[in-house]
């Protein structure tokens, strides 16, 4: 198991839970090259950090990678929550995927997503005014 590919399970699961529910939404990570979109775009910036990279329980280290997934949403000003929502949702949609009992792993790194904190909207005072921040506890485990 490596970072890239645990960061790349969960890349993989939010784009395509994304780019399914609207088309039109682009979805960039923090590791790629990036030029802010015009106003009426909608788009999702995604940052994944891993906080903590074994575990040491009674006997060898285990590789257990954890950290957190944060997503920016950013929608069109004074056009009202609910495109943020829907797309918050499919991000969720997305992460949660991993834990279904038909998710593929094609990565070979067993992901698992915790706790969903969020959406919580944030205004400011820019072109694009709505972004919505969901943290995430990732884990993966040798076991």
């Amino acid at each position: 198991m490596t970072l890239v590919n645990a960061r790349a399970a969960f890349e993989t699961a939010i784009n395509t839970a994304v780019t399914a529910a609207d088309a039109t939404v682009s979805v960039v990570f923090d590791n790629m090259p990036f030029t802010t979109p015009g106003k009426a775009k909608k788009y999702v910036m995604v940052t994944i950090n891993f906080d903590q990279a074994t575990i040491q329980p009674h006997g060898a280290a285990i590789d257990q990678y954890a950290g957190t997934v944060q997503c920016g949403i950013f929608t069109p000003r004074d056009k009202g929550s609910a495109a943020a929502a829907a797309i918050a949702e499919s991000v969720i949609d997305g992460l949660t995927s991993v834990n279904a009992s038909g998710y593929t792993d094609t990565y070979s790194v067993k992901p698992r997503v915790g706790q969903v904190s969020g959406p919580t909207a944030v205004l400011m005072k820019t072109t694009v005014i709505l972004s919505v921040w969901l943290a995430v506890d990732l884990q993966r485990s040798n076991g």
